[in-house]
C-alpha cells in the first residue's frame, strides 16, 4: 500500500500541474495543447475485497416487482443501418476562401441547445515535428503487435488490400468504434445512419464532422448517438454508451469546410476506461506527414459489389502512406477501386494514426471520396486538439471530483447450478476523472437480477468492501469475494452486478452496474436426486439438507422422500442439524441401550442424542432403533434439539389442533411446534400425531428448525 500512495501522490500533484497548465492555456492563440494525465501504464492493479458483516448468510431469490428493465438503444439492427453518406468529393473545398475552423460547437442531445464558444480555433498546422500526446493501452495493458499488421520493415508504399481484423477485443482493434446515429428531418422523422470513430478517452470519441453534424439534406445535429467500442457483429463486446454532448467546428456546420470535418462524441459510460485510448497529433507540414506509415481500421457498411462484404459487422484494416495534402488541412489516398482498395461509406469518422515508440497517434480521420480514385482524411490541428485536451475532455468528460465506475463485472464460468458459488468473480472499479480520493474503505452489495439493470430492488446476495486510494484516471481490479446462487433460483437467464454505497464517491447517480457491465449468467437449479424432482413439494428443502451436509440420500442417487424415517435415521439427522454437516460423534460404547451394541451402524449417533439429553429411549435400556418416527414424537426431538434438553414448552390449550386435545401426552410440544412456525398441520385443522415422519416431512421440519 506504501508503494500506491507514493505513486499516487505523485500523479496527483502532477495531474494538478498539468490541470493548472490547461487552464492557462484555454482558447488561447498561441498554446499548444497540453498532456492529459492518462491511467498508469499496465494492467489495473489488483484488490482483493472482503465479507462487510451486514452480508447475508442464506439469501433467498426475491424477484423484485420494482425492478425495472435498462433502456435498450431505439435503433434499427445494426447490419441494417444505412452508411452515414460520405460525399464523393473530388474537388478541394467547397468554400471559395478557407475562413478557417471558426468557433468550436457543442450540441447537448439531453437539451436539444447548441453552444457557440466566443473565441476562434487555432487553424495552425506545425512546421516542424508534430505534437503528440495521450493513449492508454486500456485496463489490462494491452498487446502488442497488433494482429495483421504488417512489420515496418516491408510496409507498403500505397494503402491498398483491407484485410478483415479477427481479435476485436485486443489492443488496439478494441479502440476502434461503430458510430449509430439518429437525424430528424423538418417533420421529425427519423434517419438512421452508421459511422466509425476511434476512442480518444474515457468518455470521448473522435470521428468525422459528417458524422455528428448532417448538411446534405439539412438534419443538422445528431439528435441520439450510439457507440459500440470493438463492435463484433452482435454488439456484446464491449457493449455500448450513449452520447450526452457531441461536437464540431463552425468552419464544418456552418461552412461545410472538409478541411474542417471534424467532430467529437462525449458517452456516459467510461468504456474507454475498458477498452483503451489512441494518443492524439498536431499535423505537420505536408513533407512530414506524407513519410509516414499510417494505420486504420473502420467498418465499412456500403455495398462494394460483392455480396457479404461490407455488411458493417466486420471491422476492417489498411496501412501505408498519403500520396499528397490536396487541400489546407486534408490528405489524400490515392486508391484502386474495389471492396479492399478504396474508401467507403460506414469509414467516415475512423481514425488514421502512425505508430512511434509503441504508441499509436491519430492524425486524421476519414472524410470523403469516390469509391474508385481518391479517398480523403482530415487533418487532426493545433485549435482542435487544444479544445479537446484544454476544454471539452477535462470539464465535460473527466471532471475535477472524484466519481467511480463499476465496470465490467465478470466470472470465470457464466454457467452456475443454483446452490453453487461463483468462481473468479471480479469487477473493474473505475475514477475516469481527474479527481482523486484519499485511502477509504469502499463498500458494495453484489445483486443477482432478471436483467441487466442492477438495483436495491434485486436479489441480495453479498456486501463486501476494500481499501484503497484512487489515483486521477485509474482502473482497480476488485477480486471480489466469490457469492453463493440461491438454491430457489429458477433455470433461466441472469446478471450479477454491483452497487456502491451511497456516499462513496461524488456522484450517486451511476453507483449500479447496468447493461453490459452486468455479468450475464444462466442458472441451472440443481435436482440433486433424481426421485426429487425440482417442482416436487419439498424438493427446496430436501435440497438444504444436502448443501448442509445433513443427508446424501438413501442411494448414490435417490433420496427416498416417501420412506419413513427411523429412530436410527432421525439421530443423524439431529446431531447434524445440532452440530453441522461436518459432525463426527465419538465412537459408540454399546453399553447404553441394550438394542444398540457398538457394531450398530447408527450406534455413536444414538448415544450421542442420548448424551445430549434429547432422548431417553424408547424404554427402559432401550432405543428401539429400526421404530418409525410420528409426529408427536417428532416435536419433541424437535424443539430439544433446538432449545436444549432442559426446555419445557408452555403448557397447551387444546385449542390449536382439533386432534390434539390439551390432556395429549405431547399436546404443549406440539402447540409450540406450531407457535415456531416449524409446522401447520397435516391438513383440515389437524396434526395426525400418530402418523408417521416420512423423510420429506423430516426434511421440512428440519429446514425450518435449525433456519437451514
Amino acid at each position: 500500500m506504501k508503494q500506491h500512495q507514493n505513486r499516487s501522490m505523485f500523479t496527483r500533484k502532477l495531474s494538478i500541474a498539468i490541470l493548472g497548465g490547461i487552464w492557462a492555456t484555454a482558447f488561447s492563440i498561441g498554446g499548444i495543447a497540453a498532456e492529459l494525465p492518462a491511467p498508469p501504464a499496465g494492467a489495473a492493479p489488483l484488490v482483493q475485497a472482503q465479507e462487510s458483516p451486514a452480508s447475508p448468510r442464506h439469501a433467498p431469490f426475491l424477484p423484485a416487482a420494482e425492478d425495472a428493465s435498462l433502456l435498450r438503444p431505439n435503433h434499427p439492427p445494426l447490419d441494417q443501418i444505412p452508411p452515414m453518406p460520405m460525399p464523393e468529393m473530388v474537388e478541394n473545398s467547397k468554400v471559395l476562401v478557407n475562413q478557417g475552423p471558426g468557433k468550436a460547437v457543442y450540441y447537448d442531445t439531453i437539451t436539444n441547445k447548441e453552444t457557440v464558444l466566443d473565441q476562434n480555433i487555432d487553424s495552425r498546422l506545425l512546421d516542424a515535428m508534430p505534437r503528440q500526446g495521450g493513449g492508454y493501452n486500456g485496463a489490462d495493458g494491452g498487446k502488442l503487435p497488433e494482429n495483421g499488421e504488417a512489420p515496418r520493415s516491408v510496409d507498403p508504399k500505397a494503402f491498398s488490400s483491407m484485410s478483415k481484423v479477427d481479435t476485436y477485443t485486443t489492443h488496439p482493434w478494441r479502440m476502434n468504434v461503430k458510430l449509430i446515429m439518429r437525424f430528424e428531418d423538418s417533420s421529425g422523422g427519423s434517419h438512421w445512419y452508421s459511422c466509425s470513430g476511434t476512442m480518444r478517452d474515457a468518455e470521448v470519441v473522435q470521428t468525422a464532422g459528417h458524422c455528428v453534424y448532417e448538411r446534405g439534406n439539412g438534419y443538422g445535429w445528431a439528435k441520439e448517438v450510439y457507440v459500440y467500442p470493438a463492435y463484433d457483429g452482435d454488439g456484446d463486446a464491449y457493449g455500448y454508451g450513449k452520447a450526452g454532448n457531441l461536437i464540431s467546428l463552425s468552419g464544418w456546420t456552418n461552412n461545410g469546410d472538409w478541411n474542417y470535418d471534424l467532430g467529437a462524441v462525449l458517452i456516459t459510460r467510461a468504456v474507454g476506461m475498458l477498452t483503451g485510448w489512441f494518443g492524439w497529433s498536431v499535423g505537420g507540414d505536408c513533407a512530414t506527414e506524407l513519410a509516414r506509415t499510417w494505420n486504420n481500421a473502420s467498418y465499412p457498411s456500403e455495398d462494394c459489389g460483392q455480396p457479404g462484404l461490407h455488411n458493417g459487422r466486420d471491422m476492417y484494416y489498411w496501412h501505408g502512406t498519403f500520396d499528397s495534402c490536396p487541400d489546407t488541412n486534408r490528405l489524400q489516398i490515392d486508391t484502386t477501386g474495389g471492396c479492399f482498395d478504396a474508401l467507403w461509406g460506414g469509414q467516415s469518422g475512423s481514425g488514421a494514426y502512425y505508430i512511434d515508440n509503441s504508441t499509436r497517434y491519430v492524425g486524421a480521420v476519414a472524410s470523403t471520396s469516390n469509391r474508385s480514385t481518391i479517398g480523403r482524411y482530415t487533418r487532426t490541428f493545433q485549435g482542435w486538439v487544444d479544445y479537446l485536451n484544454n476544454t471539452f475532455i477535462p470539464d465535460m468528460a473527466r471532471g475535477a471530483s472524484f466519481d467511480l465506475q463499476a465496470l465490467y463485472t465478470r466470472l470465470d464460468n457464466p454457467d452456475i447450478t443454483s446452490g453453487d458459488m461463483t468462481i473468479g468473480l471480479k469487477h473493474t472499479a473505475s475514477n475516469p476523472t481527474n479527481g482523486t480520493s484519499a485511502a477509504a474503505n469502499r463498500y458494495f452489495k453484489v445483486y443477482l437480477s432478471t436483467n441487466d439493470y442492477i438495483s436495491t430492488g434485486d436479489t441480495l446476495l453479498s456486501s463486501q468492501l476494500y481499501n484503497w486510494e484512487f489515483a486521477a484516471m485509474e482502473n482497480v481490479t476488485i477480486n471480489m469475494v466469490n457469492v453463493k446462487i440461491p438454491l430457489d433460483t429458477p433455470t433461466g437467464d441472469y446478471w450479477l452486478g454491483v452497487i456502491y454505497d451511497n456516499g462513496t464517491d461524488s456522484n450517486d447517480a451511476n453507483n449500479s452496474t447496468m447493461g453490459w457491465d452486468a455479468a450475464a449468467i444462466h442458472v441451472t437449479q440443481r435436482q440433486t436426486f433424481a426421485d426429487v424432482p425440482t417442482d416436487f413439494w419439498a424438493w427446496l428443502e430436501i435440497e438444504k439438507l444436502v448443501e448442509a451436509g445433513i443427508t446424501g440420500g438413501c442411494d448414490a442417487s435417490n433420496y427416498c422422500p416417501g420412506t419413513p424415517v427411523t429412530r436410527a435415521q432421525m439421530a443423524i439427522f439431529l446431531e447434524r442439524g445440532m452440530n453441522g454437516g461436518s459432525y463426527t460423534p465419538p465412537a459408540g460404547t454399546g453399553l447404553m441401550f441394550y438394542d444398540v451394541p457398538a457394531s450398530h451402524w447408527a450406534s455413536a449417533w444414538i448415544e450421542q442424542l442420548a448424551n445430549d439429553g434429547i432422548t431417553g429411549g424408547c424404554a427402559a435400556g432401550y432405543y428401539c432403533p429400526d421404530s418409525i418416527v410420528n409426529r408427536a414424537q417428532m416435536a419433541i426431538f424437535l424443539l430439544r434439539a433446538e432449545h436444549g434438553a432442559s426446555y419445557t414448552p408452555p403448557a397447551a390449550t387444546g385449542t390449536m389442533f382439533s386432534d390434539v386435545p390439551s390432556d395429549h401426552w405431547a399436546a404443549a410440544w406440539i402447540e409450540q411446534l406450531a407457535n415456531e412456525g416449524i409446522t401447520g398441520g397435516c391438513g383440515g385443522g389437524n396434526y395426525c400425531p400418530d402418523a408417521d415422519v416420512n423423510r420429506d416431512q423430516m426434511a421440512v421440519f428440519l429446514t425450518k428448525t435449525f433456519n437451514l
